[in-house]
């Protein structure tokens, strides 16, 4: 007898009998189990709000990960993954109403042989179920809340000046609670007001009325000190939307910003055409003199010192500037390194000048050589204005000092009593309060 052709019939069988095997497991492992929620609201109130939430359950899964459960193949070889989730609404002979969600999960499975790459349904690990379900209580939330907010009675009692009609117990209303049901609170007041009551409630809520009327003027009379307070005398303002600030006194080079009409700046030191503001904190910046204007034209004061400097920076010129040994015994600067300044009046070396101009003048130096020396690498302990004219004269002035006055720390006045001025008399003008 022969058996060969029984033998390769049992082979083929076996064969595809273990092919089914393999695909039943892979659908069971791609099968979901649908996860149920149960609410106490109405079913139509559950409808609506899963006919709400179904809008955001379906779309473009960003990655798979956390979204899938065990799976055999090598999850990086799949892409292009979509979910959606099937709501059924299921309602209950108790009142309640359940949703029920199952997510489907798609995604195209890169094999290395091409004819076996397609679209494969993936199992779920429940997390588009549950966010799925939680979109439906939080739509549900608000309507839990007004109808809590429609059981509470609407409390209002008469603190007129006028007549006071006392209540009586006031009725609760029953409604329906998220979750359970349960009794509204009543409200009672266990006796009538009296007259005397009355009058008490009146007398506090007068005594009340005074109270904010006394605050609102205190209140007042600060925002209008705040108003009056004084801004420093070296603002300035910018004249024209688009003005540009630049990092160095030339047209040519890149703006650092634009500046807004309004815009207010502190202004450092004036250099010809040009104005030396602070921006911000250590940062500086230049601006066209004609750009520029004070923000209270009334405050003769301070353009009075903005001129001054101007003044003074036309009748003296720098011939020479160097970093050397101070040149002098003063305490504070002795054998220090310092940034020297020699100036000599713009006409001749032979014209007379007076005290304030050179106090400006000595003024604008001492901030410029405060600005060139902020960075990392200065080594100066100080700076010195030697008038090289024939009423001579020397300003010194320790870097500490300078920063404090720039910091706002000490006045004006308090800085020039810091510094040398060598002869005083040179130098002296009257004192800025």
């Amino acid at each position: 007898m022969n058996l060969t052709p029984l033998i390769n019939i049992r082979t083929l069988l076996f064969i595809l009998l273990s092919g089914v095997l393999l695909l039943s497991g892979s659908c069971l492992l791609a099968g979901n189990d649908p996860i149920e929620r149960t609410f106490t609201e109405p079913r139509a109130d559950v409808e609506r709000a899963v006919s709400a939430a179904k809008s955001n359950s379906s779309g473009k899964l960003p990655a798979l990960e956390g979204f899938v459960g065990q799976m055999l193949r090598p999850v990086e070889r799949y892409e292009k993954a979509y979910y959606q989730c099937i709501f059924q609404v299921i309602p209950s002979v108790t009142g309640e109403t359940s949703v029920r969600v199952t997510a489907k999960i798609t995604a195209w499975y890169d094999d290395p042989d091409r004819q076996k790459s397609g679209y494969e349904v993936l199992p779920s690990n429940g997390r588009l179920e549950n966010d799925a379900l939680d979109r439906v209580e939080k739509i549900l939330e608000p309507e839990a809340a007004s109808a809590d907010a429609e059981k509470l009675p609407n409390k209002k009692y008469d603190l007129s000046l006028g007549s006071v009609t006392p209540r009586g117990t006031v009725p609760g209303v029953a409604g329906r609670a998220r979750r359970e049901t349960r009794p509204a609170p009543v409200v009672t007041i266990s006796s009538a007001v009296n007259e005397e009551e009355i009058q008490e409630l009146r007398t506090k809520r007068v005594a009340a009325e005074k109270r904010v009327q006394q605050l609102n003027n205190a209140m007042q009379n600060l925002q209008q000190l705040y108003d009056s307070q004084s801004k420093p005398s070296n603002l300035v303002a910018i004249k024209k939307t688009g003005t540009p600030v630049y990092a160095h006194p030339e047209e040519g080079g890149k703006p650092l910003f634009t500046a807004t009409a309004k815009d207010q700046f502190e202004m450092v030191e004036l250099r010809g055409e040009w104005i030396h503001v602070n921006i911000s904190g250590e940062s500086r910046g230049w601006i066209r003199k004609t750009q520029v204007e004070f923000p209270d034209d009334g405050a003769g004061a301070k353009r009075t010192d903005v001129d001054a400097i101007a003044k003074s920076t036309e009748l003296f010129r720098v011939t020479r500037e160097e970093i050397g040994t101070f040149p002098g015994n003063w305490e504070p600067l002795r054998g220090k390194s310092v940034k020297l300044y020699s100036v000599q009046p713009a006409q001749s070396p032979s014209q007379q000048t007076l005290a304030r101009d050179k106090r400006n003048f000595a003024k604008e130096l001492f901030l410029r050589a405060m600005q060139e020396q902020s960075t990392p690498e200065a080594t100066i302990a100080g700076v010195v204005v030697i008038f090289d004219s024939a009423d001579g004269g020397q300003a010194s002035s320790t870097l500490a000092s300078l920063k404090l006055w720039r910091d706002g720390k000490i006045s004006e006045s308090a800085f020039w009593d810091a510094c040398s001025l060598d002869p005083t008399e040179t130098f002296s003008a009257p004192k800025k309060p």
